[in-house]
């Protein structure tokens, strides 16, 4: 029998999850409470899914929604078909869901049910009272199966790593992020320890708890989750990529001297890399380009999906390298671009804009240290370059070009504005 109650202490009248911040994301999902489609969230492990879906719940009790039509199941613990889990849900309330008014079902971990698309399908064309929730770890298996049968009926949102000011929120340091200018100094030491403590578990925690817990998140990513939704036959290579990732956050990816070097096929590298960035352990880049299509075909770069990743997986990481690597993750960049000899490490596209940003984690920048930068901006006729400091923070006109030196807290705080 499949036990739902342990799983939905709601139901005990005065009860609430009690996670009172909240991630950015909270209000973009209750936006659409009373809207049709399925909800999706991923993400890594350890983000914050699971709290993010409490939260929601104890949002719905807040808006008078009765706590008896709020189901919460995690396939973290137990794996059951759904029809199980309702069937319960039903026995437990003591009446059909069918004509009960609007019933929210919250499916965590659902990656871990075989078959889970078609089932939430038959419940989703069946009963149109039912507005549902889905969480998972990994991006392809959600975005894969939920194309297949539940196109047009669902919204995925992805759940990232902290942003700082997340961050700053969780630590009570609201101030800070109100008055950035008045608490310059205080912003680059909270930047510091942001970039260790990435995932919520680990805003407060020890140094010595931080390593055993992104060991943890690593292996079983690795060992179990990528294994149970793609044919790994050699989980010890994922490790392997990224500590070379690690070692080099940006390299350039050759995939036939990568095989060569793990002494696997160019096919299987490939294939890997692919799985450990729909597990959101890595970020890769490509070399921008107007065309699409050539773009693709360019080289690739590759980065940790978070630098809290990096320190785990290196013990003394370079911290102009960090500062770079957190750069493209903040920006969720997709783009970087290298022609030749000169480079520019994140290419962004804002409303149709293209905005190149230069990581130079140093405070004595030349003419000659952007030179990259400065030719981007001339070959594509871009009047504006960003470039992310140690501390300086100014604006100036070079070769008739606008540029904005932005400290690295800032450009975590605010990006490009």
């Amino acid at each position: 029998m499949v036990n739902v109650a342990k799983n939905n202490l709601h139901w005990r009248e005065g009860f609430t999850y009690g996670y009172g911040i909240k991630r950015d994301l909270f209000g973009e999902l209750v936006r659409y409470l009373d809207a049709r489609p399925v909800i999706g969230i991923i993400g890594l492990r350890r983000t914050g899914k699971t709290v993010l879906l409490k939260q929601v719940m104890d949002h719905l009790v807040d808006q008078g929604t009765p706590r008896d039509q709020i189901l919460y199941f995690s396939f973290d613990e137990e794996v059951a078909s759904i029809d199980e889990v309702m069937l319960e849900f039903q026995s437990r309330i003591g009446r059909d869901i069918s004509g009960a008014g609007n019933v929210y079902v919250f499916l965590d971990e659902i990656q871990k049910l075989e078959g889970w698309q078609n089932q939430v399908k038959y419940y989703y064309d069946t009963y149109p009272e039912i507005k549902f929730f889905v969480s998972g770890s990994s991006s392809i298996f959600l975005k894969k199966k939920s194309e297949e049968s539940l196109a047009g009926r669902i919204f995925l949102y992805h759940l990232p790593v902290l942003r700082f000011s997340e961050f700053l929120r969780l630590k009570g340091e609201d101030d800070l992020i109100k008055r950035p200018e008045m608490f310059r100094e205080a912003l680059g030491e909270q930047m510091h320890l942001y970039i260790k403590r990435q995932l919520p578990e680990l805003v407060t925690a020890e140094e010595s708890f931080i390593d055993m817990y992104l060991e943890s998140i690593v292996s079983k990513m690795i060992y179990e989750d990528l294994p149970m939704v793609f044919p790994i036959e050699y989980p010890d290579v994922l490790r392997q990529i990224l500590r070379i990732v690690a070692d080099s956050p940006g390299i350039i990816t050759d995939y036939a001297a990568l095989a060569n070097d793990l002494n696997i096929s160019r096919k299987t590298i490939t294939k890997y890399i692919s799985y450990l960035e729909r597990g959101f352990l890595i970020q890769k880049c490509y070399n921008f380009s107007k065309n699409r299509l050539t773009t693709e075909k360019k080289m690739k770069r590759l980065y940790l999906s978070n630098s809290t990743l990096l320190f785990h997986l290196r013990e003394y990481p370079d911290f102009g390298r960090i500062a770079e690597n957190i750069v493209i993750n903040s920006a969720e960049a997709r783009f970087f671009w290298r022609r030749g000899t000169s480079e520019v490490d994140c290419i962004q596209l804002k409303d149709d804009q293209i905005v190149p940003v230069e990581s130079k984690y140093r405070n004595n920048i030349q003419k000659k240290d952007i030179k990259g930068l400065m030719k981007f901006l001339e070959k594509f006729s871009v009047d504006t370059g960003y470039v992310v400091t140690k501390n300086i923070e100014a604006e100036e006109r070079i070769d008739d070009k606008r540029i904005i030196f932005i400290p690295l807290w800032k450009w975590l705080l605010c990006g490009t504005g």
